[in-house]
């Protein structure tokens, strides 16, 4: 498993997890995982329902909230605040990270952050917003 990419002190990003990822993801001190992967995106891809049952496995509290841009909306957004308002140590993912990272910005931005400064920090953690970007705007609610 990559290393996941914290966005801040509780909420990290990284590429697919695998069932057998879940030992280290607990170790690494993780308490809850949300996937942001649809299921079927990809032949090797495992299904939802399988790491649901490795993270439980593991002690680990489990999400999932799928994100296709196409069809993104409000209530994607709402599903991955409602994850966060406890706070534990979380680790989202998709295929690569990027729109895990999408939705930490359209939550943070939710809750009055300003949404170019949350997009220009994701950038510089790796993740190019610009392919979410249309998808993104409707959410939109926070500009400077």
């Amino acid at each position: 498993m990559n290393d996941p990419i914290a966005l801040d002190e509780m909420y990290f990003v990284g590429p697919q997890a695998l069932v057998e990822d879940f030992a280290e993801i607990k170790a690494m001190g993780f308490e809850r995982v949300i996937n942001n992967r649809p299921d079927g995106e990809s032949d090797d891809q495992p299904v939802s329902a399988d790491l649901e049952m490795a993270a439980r496995e593991h002690g680990l509290e489990y999400v999932y909230n799928p994100v296709n841009l196409s069809v993104l909306g409000q209530k994607q957004v709402s599903q991955q605040q409602a994850s966060l308002e406890e706070s534990k140590k979380t680790f989202a993912f998709c295929r690569t990270g990027t729109r895990s990272s999408a939705m930490w910005v359209l939550v943070n931005n939710a809750q009055g952050q300003d949404y170019q400064t949350l997009v220009d920090y994701v950038s510089v953690k790796g993740f190019d917003l610009a392919r979410c970007e249309v998808a993104m705007q409707p959410l939109v609610t926070h500009n400077a």
